[in-house]
Order: C-alpha cells, then sequence, then structure tokens
C-alpha cells in the first residue's frame, strides 16, 4: 500500500468548521512509549456522523484510493509532545479500543496539518497488525541494515536508541497546512522531534 499526499484538501470553510468545532479537549497520557507517564497531546474527537466528517467523507470519496472506506475514528490533534514509534492498526480512544480489525480491516492513517511549522511525520517499511512497536522488538531481530544515524538523530532522537537498529525508513512527510497525507494503518510511524513547541492536525483513521 503506497503512500498517499493531496495537497490543498481543506478549504476555508473546512477551517471555519473547524475552528466552531474546537472545545475543550481530552488530555492524552503515553502509558506505553518514551514518554510513560506524561501528558503527549491533547484529542478532540469528532463523531464519524457530524456534519464536518460528512464533508471529509465526500471529499476522500472524490480520490480513488480512499474512496468507500469507513471512518474508525477522526479527531483534532494538538501534539505537545513528539510520538515515539508505533503503528494505528487497532484505533483507540485514551488507551481504549475502538476499532475492530477483524470486522472493519484497517486501510490508512490520514494526517491533516491544520498549522504550519516545521514538522514532520516519519513512516517505516516495518508493518504490524498490532499497535506498540515494543511487541515488535520481541518478535523479530535487529537488522543489518537500518535507519542511518544521521537521519535518526535528525528525525527520532526522542525515541528509544534501540528502536533504531529494527527500523528503515520508507518516507518522510514534511507538514505543510491543509495537505493531506494517507499511509497504510499497519505501517510503524512516529513524529519527528519537534522540541518545545506544539503541532495540530486532523487525524482520521480509516478501515473498509
Amino acid at each position: 500500500m503506497e503512500t498517499i499526499t493531496i495537497k490543498n484538501f481543506l478549504d476555508k470553510n473546512d477551517y471555519t468548521s473547524i475552528e466552531k468545532l474546537e472545545k475543550t479537549p481530552k488530555p492524552f497520557f503515553d502509558s506505553e512509549g518514551v514518554y510513560r507517564g506524561a501528558q503527549t497531546s491533547t484529542q478532540q474527537w469528532i463523531a464519524p456522523k457530524s456534519t464536518f466528517a460528512k464533508s471529509i467523507t465526500e471529499k476522500l470519496n472524490a480520490h480513488k484510493h480512499l474512496k468507500n472506506n469507513t471512518i474508525d475514528g477522526i479527531q483534532i490533534l494538538q501534539a505537545i509532545k513528539p510520538y515515539d514509534v508505533h503503528s494505528d492498526y487497532i484505533v483507540q480512544d485514551n488507551h481504549v479500543p475502538i476499532s475492530d480489525p477483524n470486522t472493519n480491516p484497517p486501510t490508512y492513517t490520514i494526517v491533516i496539518p491544520i498549522i504550519d511549522g516545521d514538522y514532520s511525520t516519519i513512516i517505516f517499511d516495518q508493518l504490524a497488525s498490532f499497535n506498540n512497536f515494543i511487541d515488535y522488538k520481541e518478535n523479530n531481530p535487529i537488522l543489518e541494515k537500518y535507519c542511518s544515524n544521521e537521519d535518526w538523530q535528525k528525525y527520532c532522537s526522542h525515541c528509544h536508541h534501540d528502536d533504531q537498529k529494527y527500523l528503515t525508513i520508507k518516507e518522510v512527510f514534511n507538514w505543510t497546512k491543509g495537505t493531506l497525507f494517507a499511509f497504510n494503518r499497519k505501517s510503524f510511524h512516529c513524529s519527528s522531534n519537534f522540541g518545545n513547541t506544539s503541532k495540530k492536525a486532523i487525524v482520521i483513521w480509516l478501515s473498509k
């Protein structure tokens, strides 16, 4: 499954809708990753049957690879710490599963930045039918050729150091406001290390 990039996916009406949607978000605390116990983001979940979600679905249906999918989850994400390596195979709300991959096979994770800034999403070649990278490391060997030290320090310096030897980079999505980026929900991925700033995006999880 290849990645998909659609420039200017959001228009002025979408930004207006997002501003109206934004209310008090829920804090999200890391339970398994590098910031275990700390708040890493706020998340505002949007009902898949809401007017905004239906509008987004109409736009997705205009693309041959994204049409006829089901939205398992959609949220406004504000990340205050960079996420480390994980997959989105099972959508979770505060660590509680809200999707069943056996009933609705996962297809794409979609990230749509709603701010500009020096941010990136890193997609790795490695895949899994579970979310936690620690489970992958327990069942797979260290690679002979893995992510270079230069790239690891550039993008992933916040991640567990030993993760590097299990990963190779497939693609780097450099954030541009309003651009849709979609990738396989089985793909392990992470945020680039954005330091002490924060970033905001619409995140959508699709299935068939």
